[in-house]
């Protein structure tokens, strides 16, 4: 056998860790015979001038079969080798405190490439971090992200569909990494990072937690034409109406400890639709697979889906359960990042085979039109210094104008100085700085002081005239 025992250690010479999974098979022939040498198929015969005239096909080759030992080794070489495939192996990450956040440590960091350096925004930590999630799992899980982003799509068009999106960092992030992209944060306030006012608030309550202000914040301050906040809670129904559609939503869609959530207000729906909590679990999760070709997931730990625990024993059973119900074929990379917050949490990068992409996601003006509300409406203009000074002058002015208005109790302004920019005393605010407070502040704030100086005169004035009364009854 000696072509067997050839392939054998050819194998064992390029991974030597299998050797012994090959050895303890003991699957090849030890006394083959004339059948078990492999030799090459008799050379066949040439086409005779009488045939090629005729136009006979020429004789076929006659095949020569594998020996059955090179079968047998070729088979235990490949039982060996997938055997000794593991999944990549995770650091294992230490838990700070308990309950709060620990390590968020990047698996599938490119060699001395560091999270920081795939940061495209430099956002405050105190505006968007909650619930003591450290700053570094926001880092690690966006430069995950943005090297698989940009791996798939580099400088072409695609929707971003930011699920769960909160106070809006990643979808600030991806919006001002890639200007060719159309980003859209769906925040419902059904969690615990923006609170619960989805679960029985109105849509302007949700416009107003503090969430969505930030991302709203941050979009306008970037001057970020691309990116939008949706004030829209997802439900089981919800999700199940999108996919009805029969075009994926998005190009792709990022699911960061959001399931759970939408999980929990969906039991009803479940019970409904005719199914039990794990079945209605599991079609929610392929019906929001159906959404996107591309999704960026990360599930809870326990007790967070501890009937999904309990059944499917582990997250990675619980996401090839759903592509099942999809019926379609998807791959996993991963986990790119593994976290310590509240229990384990893996990111996963799940795609669809390309083979069976099947429809292409909606153009940008038909996923605008899957949500009832976008937000914002518009950007304001981007202001220069000369446009803020001239504006913050006419504001100024127009207070003056307001005050003289009011003014009936005998109050007068001092006039504005001629030279808007001359310097204040010490301790005193310039003309222009007063504008500038003034735009800054709601009409309502400015109407309600107004009226709080009104009444405040004219109690000044009833005292005036009740002190000559008073004095001369103390006499």
């Amino acid at each position: 056998d000696g072509e067997a025992r050839a392939l054998i250690d050819a194998a064992i010479a390029v991974s030597p860790s299998v050797a012994g999974s090959i050895e303890a098979a003991s699957c090849y022939s030890a006394a083959p015979d004339d059948n078990e040498v492999l030799k090459a198929a008799p050379p066949p015969q040439k086409p005779s001038r009488g045939s090629v005239i005729v136009g006979k096909p020429p004789p076929k080759p006659v095949p020569r079969e594998v020996p059955p030992s090179v079968l047998a080794a070729a088979a235990a070489v490949g039982q060996a080798i997938a055997a000794s495939m593991q999944p990549p192996e995770v650091p294992p990450v230490q838990q700070q405190k308990p309950g709060a956040g620990g390590a968020s440590v990047w698996v599938a960091a490119p060699a001395g490439v560091s999270p920081e350096t795939r940061i495209v925004v430099d956002l405050p930590e105190s505006e968007f971090t909650y619930i003591e999630r450290p700053w570094t799992h926001f880092l690690t899980r966006w430069a995950a992200i943005d090297v698989e982003l940009e791996r798939a799509f580099g400088e072409a068009a695609f929707n971003l569909v930011d699920l769960g999106s909160c106070y809006g960092f990643f979808s600030v992030q991806a919006a001002a990494g890639y200007p060719q992209a159309f980003v859209i944060g769906v925040e419902g306030s059904v969690g615990v990072g923006n609170g619960t006012t989805g679960l029985d608030g109105t849509q302007e309550q949700i416009i107003e937690t503090k969430a969505i202000q930030t991302h709203l914040k941050w979009v306008h301050k970037l001057q970020l034409d691309n990116c939008y906040s949706a004030p829209d809670v997802w439900d089981y129904r919800r999700v199940c109406s999108l996919a009805g559609c029969g075009r994926p939503m998005a190009d792709a869609m990022l699911l960061l400890s959001v399931v759970h959530h939408i999980d929990n207000v969906s039991t009803e729906q479940y019970t409904a639709a005719g199914l039990d909590r794990v079945q209605g679990t599991v079609s929610l999760m392929a019906k929001l697979l159906e959404l996107a070709p591309r999704h960026f997931v990360e599930l809870p730990d326990r007790p967070w889906l501890d009937h999904i625990y309990a059944h499917f024993k582990s997250a990675r059973a619980f996401l090839d359960a759903a592509v099942q119900a999809t019926g379609k074929q998807w791959n996993f990379v991963g986990p790119l990042v593994v976290s310590e917050w509240y229990g384990r949490r893996e990111l996963w990068l799940m795609q669809k085979v390309t083979r069976q992409a099947g429809p292409m996601p909606v153009p940008k003006e038909t996923l605008k039109g899957l949500f009832p509300k976008l937000l914002p409406s518009s950007l304001p203009p981007v202001e220069t210094a000369d446009s803020v000074s001239a504006k913050a002058l006419q504001a100024a002015q127009a207070l003056q104008a307001a005050q003289v208005e009011h003014g009936q109790t005998g109050y007068r302004p001092n006039p504005l100085p001629k030279d808007s920019a001359a310097p204040a005393a010490p301790g005193q605010l310039t003309q222009a700085e007063i504008g500038a407070g003034l735009l800054m502040a709601p009409t309502a704030l400015i109407a309600a002081h107004l009226q709080l100086r009104d009444a405040m005169m004219s109690a000044q004035g009833v005292l005036e005239e009740v002190k000559p009364s008073a004095v001369t009854a103390s006499r």
